[in-house]
Formats: C-alpha cells, sequence, structure tokens
C-alpha cells in the first residue's frame, strides 16, 4: 500500500508537459504552457510600475516549440496560405537551435514596423549569463500567421549558472526596457536540460 501512495504522489507532482504529449493537452493545459511555464515567463517594467508584463518564452525549447505547433495546428484554418517567415524561422531552428536561444515576446504590429524602434531594440537587447552580458544578433519579425516578434542571442557555455535573464527593449509597450528571467533547474524536459 505505501508503494501505492508513493506512485499516486509521483504522479500528481508529474507536470502534465512531461505526463503526455501536446495533442493531448486541453486547451487551458496549452494556454497555461505557453503564457506560464519554465520555458514561458512575464516581460516585467525596468524601474516602472506603469506598464503590465507582456508574454515571453524561449522558441528554441523542444516542448516550446512542440507547443507552437499544436497551437498553429488548433488554430490556423486547414486552407491558411503557407507563411515564407514562419517557414523560414522553422529552418533556422532545425539548423541552428543548437547555437542560438531564441526569445519571443509580443511587440505590437505598429511598433514592429518602426525602423527607429526595432534599432534601438537591436542594439539595447542582452542576455545576461552571471557577469557576461551577450548582445542580440538579429530578430524575426512578426508574420501574417505568427504575431511574436523573435530575438536570436548566440548561445553560450551554461555552466555554473543556475539563473539568467533577458535585458531587452520591447516598442510600444508603454515602458519599453524589461526583464525575463528563467531558472535552469525548473528547465528539465524528459531528463534533459532544455532551452
Amino acid at each position: 500500500m505505501p508503494h501505492l501512495f508513493a506512485l499516486l504522489f509521483l504522479l500528481a507532482a508529474t507536470p502534465f508537459w512531461e505526463a503526455k504529449p501536446c495533442a493531448d493537452w486541453s486547451e487551458e493545459e496549452l494556454l497555461e504552457f505557453m503564457g506560464n511555464s519554465p520555458w514561458a515567463q512575464p516581460a516585467e517594467s525596468v524601474g516602472s510600475r506603469r506598464s503590465g508584463a507582456i508574454q515571453a518564452f524561449l522558441a528554441t525549447a523542444k516542448p516550446m516549440q512542440a507547443a507552437e505547433l499544436e497551437y498553429r495546428r488548433r488554430r490556423l484554418p486547414k486552407d491558411t496560405p503557407a507563411d515564407p517567415s514562419w517557414d523560414e524561422f522553422q529552418e533556422f531552428l532545425a539548423r541552428d537551435a543548437t547555437k542560438y536561444l531564441v526569445l519571443a515576446v509580443s511587440i505590437p504590429i505598429a511598433a514592429s514596423q518602426d525602423a527607429r524602434e526595432m534599432a534601438t531594440m537591436e542594439n539595447d537587447s542582452f542576455l545576461r549569463l552571471g557577469k557576461q552580458k551577450i548582445k542580440m544578433s538579429g530578430y524575426f519579425p512578426p508574420s501574417p500567421t505568427d504575431p511574436w516578434t523573435r530575438l536570436i542571442f548566440p548561445r553560450k557555455d551554461f555552466k555554473g549558472v543556475k539563473e539568467f535573464d533577458f535585458e531587452i527593449y520591447v516598442p510600444g509597450t508603454g515602458t519599453s526596457y524589461r526583464q525575463v528571467f528563467f531558472r535552469l533547474k525548473e528547465m528539465t524536459y524528459r531528463g534533459q536540460l532544455e532551452m
């Protein structure tokens, strides 16, 4: 009988993203995962309480990639025209996901079309890894079927690091300077660190 209680406790403690494939997640589970999971954290305002958090997630993490594909499968009509920008991002992931971290953030469309604001985003966005401050190396803008702006950062050695954060400039959000924190110990998926 004690073994049964231990098994039930383990099953109850297992997050749904470990317990079943994302195609079997409920709508609430899918939205929760994409909005509040080890790979999805709020981008909080820096130095101001005027603006609320905006959503951000690590688009290079395998569980998030699977969740995004499931989200698109459920939301986009079957006759949706091809989106070359989305396809280009998928090719980038297949080719370079081990070399880069991609942070997806929600940026208002008007702001994402302002060249000056986007240049400021490129110049003022960093990955902070311990004492290292790593500059953003590019981005994928939003597209007709993908509302996220995807900020690209070189992947560095995470040895000895317990947490890391992104210090980013997010145009069109009231308070543009934001921080997103991630904790490595929480980012294990099927026994492996996923970023």
